[in-house]
């Protein structure tokens, strides 16, 4: 049976993630929190024990890049280019090869922080650089899955929804801070957002091979993520802005 380089990428990226939990168990890694996590907080899209798990498996990463000096600037510009390139295989229909460019891209975000705490390079400059660039990868994924769903006006209108609701999120954060309030929390952020379209965009070659006829191939798993994300999204986007009014009148 032939299986196209799609789907094997899926199932490589699924084996992966299925894996390192298990190497972790095994070699006795280091359990309960890190500092970040413990700062970050899980969500029921991405839980701590996943969350520790990719801190854990970076760790060895991050140790190297203290030791040779890379810039934490020089990661955050190198996770743009897997993110743009998950784009433009979205835009293709390669699903699985999306997954792993938002998975890569989504691993250099983690590293960049890490290594610029671990190094004691963080700034505000760098917090800048991050989060403009965090925003392009998203854009570029949107896009994408806006190309790819060119013929569908409902798929294209429940994309343009989740990318607005991205954005409101990431602003009402922005905003907080500039008025120097307490971000609130709340579902849908990055990270939620991000595993969220891992999975779907993993999903999606299992779903054109065995239940999409060949002519009129959806994706079902991707317009979920984005369906989802539209959706809370948005809820959550409006009770951060009720909340930071409220905090703003008291």
């Amino acid at each position: 049976m032939h299986w196209p380089p799609d789907l094997l990428a899926a199932i490589a990226l699924g084996l992966f993630c299925a894996g390192v939990p298990m190497v972790r168990a095994i070699l006795g890694g280091q359990t309960g929190d890190f500092a970040r996590v413990e700062q970050q907080g899980g969500s029921i899209f991405l839980g701590r024990g996943l969350m520790n798990t990719g801190y854990w498996m970076l760790q060895p990463v991050v140790r190297l890049c203290v030791a040779t000096r890379v810039s934490p600037a020089n990661l955050s510009w190198l996770s743009l280019v897997p993110g743009v390139l998950a784009g433009v295989a979205g835009a293709r229909g390669h699903w699985g090869f999306a997954a792993w460019g938002l998975f890569a891209s989504a691993l250099l975000d983690v590293l960049d922080g890490a290594v610029a705490r671990a190094a004691s390079q963080a700034s505000a400059r760098g917090a800048i650089l991050d989060s403009v660039l965090d925003r392009y990868v998203e854009a570029c994924f949107f896009a994408g899955a806006m190309i790819y769903y060119h013929a569908s006006l409902p798929a294209q209108a429940l994309v343009f929804a989740a990318f607005f609701g991205s954005m409101m999120i990431t602003y009402s954060t922005a905003k907080a801070e500039a008025l120097q309030l307490t971000p609130p929390r709340g579902s849908m952020k990055r990270s939620d957002r991000l595993a969220l379209l891992i999975v779907g965009t993993a999903l999606a070659p299992f779903s054109q091979r065995w239940l999409e006829s060949p002519g009129a191939l959806r994706a079902w798993p991707v317009l979920g993520a984005i369906g989802l994300i539209a959706v809370l999204a948005n809820v959550s986007a409006a009770a951060r802005f009720i909340s930071l009014s409220r905090q703003s009148e008291s």
